[in-house]
Formats: C-alpha cells, sequence, structure tokens
C-alpha cells in the first residue's frame, strides 16, 4: 500500500497545473471586476474633495501613491501584508497622509472629506472581499476537478458505486462524530483521546468504505479491514503529506514565499486526493488482481496437439 500510494501521488503531479490554472482564472476574474470599481471609487472621491474643498486633486498620482505604499508593506511575509492591506485604518491613513499636502487646511473640511474617504475605503474593501471570493470558488471548484480526474486514473468507479460510497461515507463520518461527541460528554478532557480515537475510526472506516466500494465479494474484508493495513494507511499519508510539505518548502526557497504558497495551493489539491483515495486504490487494485487470477484459473487448459497425443499413445502401448 505504501509503495502504490507514493507512485499514485508522483504519477498525479501532472494535475497540479489544474488548480493553478482555475485559482489564477479565478484571481483574474475577480480583479477584472474589482480594480475598475477600485479606480472608479478612487476618481470619484477625488472629484468629491475637488468639490469640498476647491483644490485640484490629481487622481493619478494619488493612486500612484496608494499602490506604492502596497509595494512598501513587508511581502517576505504575505500574511501580515495581507492583514495589513485589508484594514479600513490603513486604507484611511493612508489616503489622507497623501491628501494633507494638497489640501493644506484639511482640518476645515475634515468631517465631509473624511466621509468621502471613508465611503472611498468601504468600497475598496468590498471589492478585496470579490476579489477574494472568487479565488475561494476556483480553490473549491479546482479540488473537485483535479480530485475527479486524478480518480479517473487511480480508482475509478461506476455512479452505482459514487451513490453507494456517498451515502456510506455519510453514515461513517456521523459514526465518527457520534462517537467523539460521545467521548467528550462521558469524559470532558478526553479531548486528545477523542482526536486520536476519531482519526483511527476514520481510517478504519476509509478502508471498510473502500473494501464495500470495489472489493465486496471480490476480496476478504479482513484482506482489507485489519490493524496492519491501518498502520500502512497511516503511514502513507504521512509519507504523501510530508513530501507535498517538502516540494513546497524547496520551491519556496528556489523562488520566494509568494511563489512557494500558491504552488503549494496546487499540491494541497493533489495531496489530498490522493491521500482520500489511498483506500480505494489499494482495495480496487486487490480486487482487480483477484479478478486477473480468478480468470485464469477458470481458462481450459489447452488441447493436446496430434503430436503429443500420439507420443501419450505410444508411452501408453
Amino acid at each position: 500500500m505504501i509503495k502504490q500510494s507514493v507512485k499514485n501521488y508522483f504519477k498525479c503531479f501532472k494535475y497540479v497545473f489544474t488548480p493553478l490554472g482555475i485559482i489564477a482564472l479565478g484571481l483574474v476574474c475577480g480583479l477584472s471586476i474589482a480594480i475598475p470599481n477600485i479606480i472608479a471609487a478612487i476618481s470619484d472621491t477625488c472629484k468629491t474633495i475637488a468639490n469640498i474643498s476647491g483644490k485640484s486633486i490629481d487622481f493619478k498620482a494619488l493612486f500612484d501613491n496608494i499602490v506604492a505604499a502596497i509595494n512598501a508593506l513587508d511581502w517576505s511575509d504575505p500574511a501580515t501584508a495581507l492583514s495589513t492591506m485589508f484594514t479600513k485604518q490603513w486604507f484611511y491613513d493612508t489616503i489622507m497622509s497623501n491628501l494633507n499636502p494638497i489640501v493644506a487646511d484639511v482640518e476645515s473640511y475634515m468631517a465631509q472629506i473624511g466621509a468621502a474617504v471613508n465611503d472611498c475605503v468601504n468600497q475598496i474593501i468590498v471589492n478585496g472581499i470579490v476579489v477574494v471570493i472568487f479565488v475561494v470558488i476556483a480553490f473549491i471548484a479546482s479540488y473537485f476537478l483535479t480530485k475527479w480526474m486524478i480518480r479517473k486514473d487511480i480508482a475509478k468507479r461506476t455512479i452505482k458505486k459514487f451513490i453507494v460510497s456517498t451515502l456510506i461515507g455519510s453514515v461513517l463520518s456521523a459514526a465518527v462524530a457520534s462517537v467523539t461527541i460521545w467521548l467528550g460528554i462521558v469524559w470532558h478532557n478526553s479531548i486528545y483521546i477523542s482526536v486520536i480515537v476519531a482519526f483511527v475510526l476514520a481510517l478504519v472506516f476509509s478502508l471498510f468504505n473502500a473494501y464495500i466500494t470495489h472489493g465486496h465479494k471480490k476480496v476478504p474484508l479482513r484482506s482489507v479491514v485489519n490493524v496492519k493495513n491501518v498502520a500502512k494507511l497511516l503511514l502513507s499519508d504521512c509519507i504523501i503529506f510530508v513530501i507535498g510539505i517538502a516540494i513546497s518548502v524547496l520551491i519556496a526557497l528556489i523562488t520566494n514565499i509568494i511563489v512557494g504558497v500558491f504552488v503549494a495551493i496546487g499540491l494541497i489539491s493533489v495531496t489530498v486526493a490522493v491521500m482520500e483515495m489511498t483506500a480505494e486504490a489499494y482495495v480496487k487494485e486487490l480486487a482487480d488482481k483477484s479478478e486477473r487470477q480468478c480468470a485464469q484459473a477458470e481458462q481450459p487448459s489447452p488441447a493436446p496437439t496430434e503430436e503429443a497425443a500420439a507420443t501419450q499413445n505410444i508411452n501408453g502401448d
């Protein structure tokens, strides 16, 4: 199982560009909506402030200064930079700091200008959220598409088996959740034990579900669901997970952290999909092997040739 799962993982590397492409498409779609709206919001704010103060506001200069402020953030730590950029106060302070030199007596118009800037910041934040929503939708879509493509390679199943597997998986997932909650109620300090029990049960149920889907009446249940296979499944998932993390870190070190994170997103889709199908791929391989052996055993022995028959008759005489 371990060798097969690692082999399947590397075999499925060809699909890593599928989620990356879909996520990039989602990002482009989100930006194509957000950027024109943000530009329009800043332009309208400049006109509003000009009407309030009587001072001419250079829209291009203000927009360039906002972009420069964004570039000045510490992008070596993308999470911190994004959390800073998507705060209302940061945008407000950035815009106001660029207006102060232009509108010398900005304090006289603070209420009106502040309201205009605040409205502009709100529109910027809303459009930023729109981009995030597009990326999240693209990520979810990319995961299911990648999983479907990988399944065709390593654990293909019919619609009937899909329905059966989904129903069984739902029941077993509910059972795992129920056991975990029950342990938590009976023993309030059992959080660590509950997590371990839930994880082990999930592995057992994964093998059982794979047996029902691919191995029923083809291989014995005990040859699939046993302690040895549970341990192998756990080790296989750990190895695949470590390989995915190591590749992402290596790419980040060779290029930069932003590229590393982007590639890691694609690897996550492939890694999780393969991990979810490790048990199914293993059981399917066992079932296929058993069917091949049965087919070979049922084949009739070839009829003896005339020469062989004559030899047998001579020996018999």
